[in-house]
């Protein structure tokens, strides 16, 4: 009946054995030339099918050149699907980059179970007919806008979440203050706090670096894009606030503005290889209208 059930769905990975790979195991086929972890090859021994030319096979078959391998996979959501406003950015058989508007959680949490970034990927790929469980790579935090990266099943998670350190992600930030340098690199280890949600600059921290450079000075702000060259929680705003220019609209880090309704941090560009052609894949957002707004007042 499972065997059944896998032939009426894509399977998420599909292989045609060379001749080089005869008398491989399957296991050590996918470890060896596909990058399958030894949990993802557990986790498809235990909730998966595994088809050669289309007949029920296991992970110690030994294969023939030109046998053809489909691996299925039952995909655990713990997310309730949602028919949510979702705007996607790229879409392809392994993963999805969407933009994400200010003020939406990413995942469900505590008391926010619903409404969620995970609810309205899990609806679009439910309302689509495929499987609605996605693995986010990245985060942004609640009031932070811009891209995000989902993989659509386990191999491009376990790929896309090696590759994070690597990859090319782009931030504007609207800063308060007149910079005295077009660019910089801030290198100051961050740490986590005891109480509460605000991170401090501490020597006992972990390593965290972010580059800026200058695209836009005004009289009282100044428009920066931003590199991350780690991955810390709230970094960016840490940082900027720690050399004295916290984002404007970030009242953690900074002093806040009561015309301002959330800090002006948008992830705008985002670049990285494609976990199964190898390819450089990209996404770009542009300015949401509310950090275009509040650019204005800054321009008067």
């Amino acid at each position: 009946m499972e065997h059944e059930l896998a032939l009426n769905r894509l399977p998420f990975f599909k292989a045609l054995v060379l001749p080089s790979e005869d008398g491989w195991q399957i296991r050590t086929l996918l470890s060896k030339h596909y990058n399958f972890s030894t949990g993802l090859i557990r986790q498809i021994k235990n909730h998966g099918v595994l088809l050669i030319n289309n007949n029920a096979s296991s992970m110690v078959a030994k294969v023939k050149p030109w046998d053809h391998i489909a691996i299925f996979l039952s995909y655990e959501c713990k997310t309730n699907p949602e028919l949510l406003p979702l705007t996607v950015i790229y879409e392809d058989d392994d993963l999805l980059i969407v933009n994400k508007e200010a003020g939406q959680i990413v995942h469900p949490r505590h008391q926010y179970i619903s409404g969620t970034l995970a609810n309205a990927i899990a609806g679009y790929l439910e309302k689509k007919g495929e499987q609605p469980a996605s693995y986010l790579i990245n985060r942004l935090d609640r009031g932070t806008s811009g891209l995000l990266l989902a993989a659509k099943n386990p191999l491009a998670a376990w790929i896309l979440s090696n590759e994070i350190n690597y990859m090319e992600k782009e931030y504007l930030a609207l800063v308060a203050g007149v910079l005295e340098r077009e660019s910089g690199s801030i290198d100051l280890p961050i740490k986590d706090p005891e109480n509460g949600m605000k991170r401090l600059i501490s020597s006992v921290g972990k390593p965290a670096r972010t580059d800026y450079y200058l695209l836009q000075q005004y009289k009282e702000a100044a428009l920066l894009k931003i590199s991350l060259k780690t991955g810390r929680t709230h970094q960016i705003r840490v940082h900027l606030s720690a050399i004295g220019h916290p984002i404007i609209g970030d009242d953690l880090y900074g002093e806040g503005n009561p015309f301002v309704q959330r800090p002006m941090l948008h992830a705008h560009f985002i670049s990285f290889w494609h976990p199964r052609t190898g390819q450089i894949c990209q996404g770009q957002a542009e300015l949401p209208a509310d950090f275009s707004q509040v650019i204005k007042m800054y321009q008067r």
